[in-house]
């Protein structure tokens, strides 16, 4: 869900981490949520669209010649998937209801919507643990497909739910094409409370920073048939827009976890894909820092009132915060031609808040998935989703890229 309150990995589902009580005890306990504590009821055959085709309003965008050499291509997803827990009245009361039903109509569209794309690396956000669990944790979307999940610690205001209904973001990866050498899991505020020393403990860093939920999933793949390292980082940063702040260190914290991470300390060299759900627009401290390679606090309006001290893993003497990699934003090419308006689509709030980024010089793009047709969605008489085309709030964004 767009800037919305939305661990461990596991090849073992059943396994389970628990938040500390200083993680907790600072969350909001005044968020809504959607009370369901029960399994799915299938009780109505699904009424999804006979002949439903993901990609019926959007078009592929060629950017570059199709290689000679195919085994150098491969395809890559990120999608949040709105979790059902997450469908509160406040926000997506006014669309048709059928179209928000879990078990009947989202959960059928969104199995399709993925099996139709089936990309060697899916990458989702807003993966609810209790469907990952029984039903996408193994053979999905096909038997060729392994998965790694990362669970979120479960924030203040969850109450007495179920904690199997917590989310968190998933990894899936085609094992025919890729073998899963190693994986790392990221808990933002835990990470910082294990290293406590290395960080200026401030009031804004324990207040603001520490008590977010927010995880990421780090894996580490060999690409068997093209003989390459693959680094692929999946992560969903906090909702509000009142933490700008945060989501900028959230961000350079993945970004510092990932430059330890890499074998070859030659940054330059590594295949990196960063991707996920940054609760961030263009305009945004979190893209301009992926963009480019740092931002200045002093130069920022999310600063002007907070302190995270200086000359730590997250800021450094002169108040910047650098990023190790050189990027390229796959989707670049259509945001300076104005033809990606959206990745998330409500009444309450319509812009571009899911991002793809690449390691510049160690990949080239071959197609990107397009926006949403402007004519389908004009002529749609309640404007946002889910809706009958499309079952999150969030559109999936696809592309094929070539090693160089």
């Amino acid at each position: 869900m767009a800037l919305k309150l939305k661990h461990i990995i596991t090849k073992n589902p059943l396994t389970h981490t628990k938040a500390t009580s200083t993680m907790n005890s600072t969350l909001s306990a005044q968020r809504p949520y959607t009370i369901i504590n029960k399994e799915l009821d299938f009780n109505n055959r699904p009424s999804i669209p006979e002949n439903y085709d993901a990609t019926k309003y959007r078009k592929w965008v060629r950017l570059n010649p199709c290689p000679s050499d195919s085994k150098n291509k491969i395809s890559i997803m990120s999608y949040n998937l709105l979790s059902r827990h997450y469908t509160w009245h406040q926000i997506f009361g006014y669309l048709e209801q059928q179209y928000l039903d879990w078990p009947n109509y989202r959960f059928p569209l969104i199995n399709m919507t993925i099996s139709q794309f089936m990309c060697d690396i899916m990458c989702f956000q807003e993966m609810e643990y209790y469907i990952y669990d029984k039903y996408w944790s193994k053979d999905f979307p096909n038997n060729n497909y392994k998965s790694f999940f990362i669970k979120k610690s479960l924030p203040g205001y969850w109450g007495g739910k179920s904690t199997d209904f917590i989310d968190g973001v998933g990894v899936f990866v085609n094992t025919k094409r890729f073998e899963v050498i190693d994986t790392k899991e990221i808990n933002f505020g835990e990470h910082i409370l294990e290293n406590k020393s290395q960080y200026s403990m401030t009031e804004d860093l324990i207040s603001r920073l520490i008590p977010r939920n927010t995880v990421a999933l780090i894996l580490k793949l060999y690409d068997k048939i093209a003989n390459k390292t693959v680094y692929v980082a999946n992560t969903h940063l906090y909702w509000s827009p009142e933490y700008n702040d945060v989501k900028a260190l959230q961000t350079k914290l993945l970004l510092n976890e990932l430059r330890d991470y890499v074998d070859n300390k030659d940054l330059s060299k590594a295949h990196i894909i960063v991707m996920g759900d940054f609760n961030s627009n263009l305009k945004s401290d979190v893209f301009k820092l992926l963009s480019t390679t740092g931002i200045d606090i002093k130069q920022s309006p999310e600063f002007a009132c907070h302190d995270y001290g200086l000359d730590n893993p997250l800021i450094d003497h002169s108040g910047m915060i650098n990023n190790p990699f050189e990027f390229s934003n796959i989707y670049e090419s259509l945001l300076k031609t104005e033809k990606l308006n959206f990745t998330s689509y409500t009444s309450s709030l319509t812009d571009v808040l899911d991002h793809m980024f690449i390691t510049k010089n160690n990949f080239s793009i071959i197609k990107v998935l397009s926006e949403v047709d402007e004519k389908y969605c004009s002529n749609c008489t309640i404007k946002g989703f889910p809706n009958k085309q499309f079952p999150s709030d969030h559109i999936p964004l696809v592309a094929e890229i070539n090693y160089t």
